[in-house]
């Protein structure tokens, strides 16, 4: 399908991402611009769209929901961008709606708000999407405007890799079984500091974890999770967190003072919120694209 305004902001772009921001306020995450354009290519036939354009799509997705319910939540906040000073917030496309849902706030009236007033910006853009991942009549809504049942999106679905196996002992898909083999065959492909480790996959943890792949070295233990080009973002979400927990027990089980590490390998990139909440935990991130 061509990317032309008129496609961008008809159903064939509006609904999908609707649903999409939907199941992200419910998660109390948001979508970056870039994720929007993939996914829109990817998943609904798109041609190439320019990252800018996505901001017509989030335009026309409010439009189509406050033409239902004039006091909805600015939905359309959760679509943010992913670098620069405005990182991780929406971009100046939202200040027209923001302005007219905040009459008291007059600065918001000026072209430049979201850079001249900075800190009112950013607390505005929080109040906002607060109350937006908070709403809880988002799936009523939805099929106010589209006529249609919300159904929960498989990208934050619980339980599952993103080719409908089920994760945990036994349900290991292709990819992930590929990818970890590699990682415990290739730990200089991790990092050249690993070329002479000692390495031993799927390892048991006092706790009753099991870790893909653990490095040994004379000084240093490392647990490594590993996820697929088949992990949506909730089971990269769970890896992240997964780091933490084996780094913990790693750490408690150890007896020759060995340094304790965890590292996370993926064969994508993470997502811009993961990547913040990675950063957060203390959790070191490593890309292996396997052909």
């Amino acid at each position: 399908m061509e990317s032309t305004d008129a496609n961008l902001t008809s159903r064939a772009a509006t609904e999908p991402l609707t649903r999409w921001l939907i199941a992200a306020a419910k998660e109390e995450t948001t979508l970056t611009y870039s994720e929007a354009k993939d996914r829109l290519e990817k998943e609904c036939g798109f041609d190439t769209i320019f990252t800018v354009n996505i901001g017509k799509v989030a335009g026309a997705v409010i439009d189509k929901i406050l033409e239902q319910d004039s006091s909805a939540p600015l939905l359309n906040v959760l679509v943010v961008r992913k670098n620069g000073k405005n990182k991780g917030r929406p971009g100046p496309g939202a200040r027209v709606f923001l302005a007219e849902r905040y009459p008291d706030e007059p600065w918001l009236s000026q072209n430049d708000a979201y850079e001249k007033y900075r800190e009112d910006w950013i607390r505005i853009v929080e109040q906002e999407t607060e109350t937006v991942c908070n709403y809880p009549c988002w799936e009523c809504l939805y099929k106010k405007v589209y006529g249609n049942n919300y159904e929960p999106d498989p990208f934050y679905a619980e339980g599952v890799e993103s080719d409908g196996l089920p994760r945990g002992r036994g349900g290991e898909g292709i990819n992930h079984k590929a990818l970890r083999l590699w990682v415990k065959d290739n730990p200089e492909g991790v990092d050249r500091s690993f070329r002479s480790v000692r390495a031993e996959t799927e390892v048991d943890l006092l706790s009753g974890d099991r870790v893909d792949v653990v490095f040994y070295a004379d000084r240093e233990i490392v647990a490594i999770e590993v996820k697929s080009r088949d992990s949506n973002w909730a089971d990269l979400r769970r890896g992240i967190y997964q780091c933490v927990k084996y780094e913990a027990v790693l750490c408690a089980q150890e007896l020759r003072n060995r340094s304790v590490r965890s590292l996370l390998v993926t064969e994508t990139e993470l997502y811009g919120d993961l990547k913040e909440l990675a950063k957060k935990l203390g959790v070191k991130h490593k890309i292996v694209p396997l052909k």
